[in-house]
């Protein structure tokens, strides 16, 4: 096989966008697995139909749903029974599971409390309902985290000791902390805080059964006493680790590690607002100081912090009020007026690797106010870099970006990162022709290299004509493959109401549920959707509990008629790259015909012995996970190919075809078909295309991919004895 030749040829790549029909409809009218839904038969613990028990009654798939890696969501269900034996005790009962067939039961209300004494049930204390928490989590793994009170007619369980953290594997469900409970680190303090109905904004467990949860405290033998006197109120704190070997992170009133001397707020003030644990057990969490404890005490320029605890070695501050802010020639991470500073942090902003991205305000050094003084950092301990500032141009618009919206906790905070580094900016615009009817949008990318994904004002596709509404207080999530799920209202066209939306890599905008949209729940049986729910907390992977980084989504839907259904949908697979270069005889991306009119079919390289549509070259993947394959196929059975990659454009015959891959080439990797197919990277290889080719996800660099391959049949085209696929175009 010919070693290829260089040229360098100046052009442009016109990529097309993918065209919906007229009339969209949402993924999950057309490709949404239902897991439950009203009047579906209730499964037991080993999955089988519990005869005559059906979901039913009042709000029976009401709540929100939570989903882990393997694509089974955990929920709680209310169900009814034909003989009426259901009451308020035993009506709701947890449920886990991928779809229909694979549904169980978890836990019970009014059944055995897992890992207590005989006799204790999950019961109010009065013993007349259940008394399970819709707040309930999933590790990534499956491991079930949620609250209940209990009850055994006060033989053991009384007011102080009624309430208990429960969870572990689907089999393995037990006892993990208990109201009462001696809490570790405070000298024999006790648990008064009602674990009953867990935050998910404070509480929560990871893959390796590491939870983490902020209680409240009352006296036992703890010494200090608890007081909850101002000044010296030492009340409420943090823990997190494996049950059984919790650690203290922090306690109001005791100097916070890695504070350098600073003391945890000592009044009413919240200790904290946000807690999120990452894979690592990496605890990352805010934290108010004294004013008038420690060594210094803190001010009210420099009493609010983020820290990131670590298993057995203490905390370390990530940012504190009144740092350095890079980027700004001394400027501080300070309110621009007064001193009630706080970070605008998602509830789902914290990676596997310990990245978090966060908006801040700014002031002094070289910031101007009311110009410049509004960023938002990403990065983690040490490496806290900006990634775009109020005044930047916005990429896609004329405009500026004004405010990133949102403060700490709260529930309107959507600028996210994941572990690769890139990010979802949630910003409002300012300047250029920006108006009230367009001032909001989201981008992607990595800092430098940012894109607009959708704007206030755009027609939405498919829809009619219909316009996307403010997202300056939109949901939204975002996966390691760099895919986003947003919600947006839409008004006008031919579809209104409330939507839920995915931006796709390489792909763009794919409407996931639109209000109207038509779910089969049985053969031939139909409900029309009026409206959805997800869950935006993170689940200690950096995604969140309702979009694992495979680009399945877990959710409720709500149909007409009061009746809902627990789904999932799966987003389609990233297009890493855009096919060009057609060996069609159409394609008007390159001038070089197929050298002898051995057009191939449309996507296409030229025609080759074996098959008359030629060879393909496809991709899957995504940039943002460094995870791009390179898919050849249609090329002769056993036939040996190489993996070209150019960064240029070129258009010249190449054997018996064409190649627009062009500039610097590298050989990339020399493959043997099989079954006239081969790939790479495959998994042989232990490196990735990006490093292959030296080339880096997120610079926006564009590159030119194409693979040639021996086809050395003397009667066709002669004299060469090879040919080549269609190319395909990656922007990394």
């Amino acid at each position: 096989m010919p070693h290829p030749t260089t040229h360098t040829t100046a052009g442009l790549l016109a990529l097309a966008c993918l065209a919906l029909p007229a009339s969209a409809q949402g993924l999950v009218a057309t490709q949404g697995v239902i897991v439950a839904t009203d009047g579906d038969a209730v499964p037991d613990n080993a999955g089988l139909p519990m005869s005559g028990f059906t979901f039913g009654g009042s709000s029976a798939l009401g709540n929100n749903c939570v989903l882990d890696e393997t694509g089974s969501v955990l929920f709680l269900g209310r169900m009814t029974d034909v003989g009426g034996t259901v009451t308020p005790i035993d009506e709701r009962a947890y449920f886990y599971g991928s779809s229909r067939a694979t549904l169980k039961m978890l836990v019970r209300g009014g059944a055995q409390a897992p890992g207590m004494t005989p006799g204790v049930l999950l019961r109010t204390g009065s013993g007349i309902s259940t008394a399970l928490s819709s707040t309930v989590r999933l590790s990534p793994d499956g491991r079930a985290f949620w609250g209940s009170t209990v009850w055994d007619n006060n033989v053991t369980i009384t007011g102080p000791n009624d309430s208990g953290l429960f969870g572990g594997p689907f089999v393995g469900q037990t006892l993990l902390v208990q109201r009462n409970d001696v809490a570790p680190g405070t000298g024999g303090a006790t648990y008064t805080q009602a674990f009953s109905s867990p935050s998910l904004v404070t509480t929560g467990i990871n893959r390796q059964g590491r939870i983490y949860f902020q209680g409240a405290l009352t006296n036992g033998t703890g010494i200090p006493p608890v007081n909850t006197t101002s000044g010296t109120n030492n009340q409420v704190g943090l823990w997190a680790g494996l049950p059984g070997a919790l650690e203290l992170v922090a306690r109001k009133s005791d100097p916070v590690s890695g504070a350098g001397g600073a003391v945890a707020i000592d009044t009413f003030t919240t200790l904290s607002a946000l807690m999120e644990m990452n894979d690592a057990g990496e605890l990352l969490y805010d934290v108010t100081f004294s004013t008038t404890q420690g060594a210094p005490a803190a001010t009210v320029a420099n009493d609010r912090a983020l820290m990131v605890h670590t298993p057995g070695a203490g905390s370390a501050v990530l940012v504190r009020e009144g740092d350095v802010a890079p980027g700004t020639g001394g400027g501080t991470f300070n309110a621009i007026t007064g001193d009630a500073w706080a970070p605008g942090i998602a509830v789902n902003s914290w990676t596997r690797s310990g990245k978090t991205l966060f908006a801040t305000e700014l002031r002094g050094g070289l910031v101007s106010p009311g110009v410049d003084d509004r960023a938002v950092y990403a990065g983690g301990v040490g490496t806290l870099a900006m990634v775009a500032r109020k005044n930047d141009p916005a990429p896609g618009t004329d405009g500026v970006f004004a405010t990133f919206p949102g403060s700490l906790s709260s529930t309107n905070v959507y600028s996210l990162v994941n572990d690769t580094g890139a990010i979802v900016l949630q910003a409002t615009l300012s300047g250029g022709t920006v108006t009230t009817a367009n001032d909001s949008g989201l981008w992607t990318g990595t800092p430098g290299n940012l894109q607009l994904v959708v704007r206030e004002g755009q027609a939405m596709p498919g829809t009619g004509g219909s316009i996307a509404s403010s997202f300056s207080s939109s949901v939204v999530h975002f996966n390691d493959r760099g895919q986003i799920l947003f919600f947006t209202t839409l008004s006008g066209g031919t579809t209104t109401g409330l939507s839920l939306w995915a931006y796709n890599p390489g792909q763009g905008l794919i409407p996931v549920v639109l209000n109207g949209d038509q779910v089969e729940i049985a053969p031939a049986v139909f409900r029309t959707v009026s409206g959805f729910g997800t869950v935006q907390n993170g689940n200690s992977d950096g995604a969140s509990l309702a979009f694992g980084h495979d680009g399945r989504v877990g959710l409720r839907v709500a149909f007409t008629g009061s009746t809902n259904a627990i789904m999932t949908v799966q987003l389609p697979n990233p297009v890493a790259g855009t096919p060009f270069c057609f060996g069609d005889g159409i394609d008007t991306s390159h001038t070089t015909p197929c050298p002898c009119a051995n057009n191939g079919t449309a996507g296409n390289g030229c025609a080759n012995s074996v098959n008359a549509s030629g060879a393909n070259l496809g991709s899957s993947g995504s940039t943002f996970g460094d995870d791009v394959v390179l898919l050849g196929s249609l090329m002769p059975s056993t036939s040996s190919c190489i993996y070209l990659q150019g960064d240029a454009l070129d258009d010249v015959s190449f054997g018996d075809g064409v190649r627009c891959a062009g500039g610097n080439l590298i050989r990339l990797r020399t493959r043997f078909n099989v079954a006239g197919a081969s790939a790479f990277p495959d998994s042989t290889d232990t490196i990735t295309l990006s490093a292959r080719g030296g080339v880096t996800p997120g610079s926006g660099d564009v590159r030119y991919y194409q693979t040639y391959y021996r086809n050395a049949a003397g009667l066709f085209c002669p004299p060469e004895t090879f040919n080549v696929t269609n190319g395909v175009a990656v922007t990394w």
